[in-house]
């Protein structure tokens, strides 16, 4: 993987799986990868804070995660606007956000566990996107 980073924005799932276990591809793809630069958004910061407090999560680790493993991008459209905008890209229309984000963010791949909930054809067609799975991109990376 020499020269550029591969760019690649993180679906909240797998950063909440990543605080769960430390022995997943989730954990392995942010604390152990090189050569990727990840990223999130503003939404997407709003909701694991959400879902750390409901789960009673650490949200100390999850801050030093975002710190320390991320970039965070601006969305500065409403989350109404998100929805109308994305609303092709994903079949639960609360994951649109995530696809404004990995749009802006220019990234090649969208990991997430949650790959049903998007459509992935039309990702790729219109954005250069790749979905994928934590475990299916670590396999990715491995292969190069």
């Amino acid at each position: 993987m020499a020269g550029k980073s591969i760019q690649v924005f993180i679906d909240s799932d797998v950063i909440i799986s990543s605080l769960l276990s430390t022995s997943g591809a989730a954990y392995t793809l942010l604390h152990d990868t090189k050569g990727i630069k990840l990223y999130l958004s503003n939404f997407s910061s709003l909701e694991l804070e959400r879902v750390v407090n409901r789960l009673q999560l650490n949200p100390k680790k999850l801050q030093k995660t975002i710190n320390t493993r991320f970039t965070t991008v601006k969305i500065n459209q409403s989350y109404e606007k998100i929805q109308e905008q994305f609303i092709h890209y994903v079949r639960d229309v609360d994951d649109a956000h995530i696809v404004a984000g990995a749009k802006i963010a220019k990234v090649t791949f969208l990991i997430s566990y949650n790959i049903r909930h998007f459509e992935s054809e039309k990702l790729r067609q219109d954005f250069k996107i790749i979905l994928l799975t934590p475990g299916w991109f670590l396999q990715y990376l491995r292969s190069l």
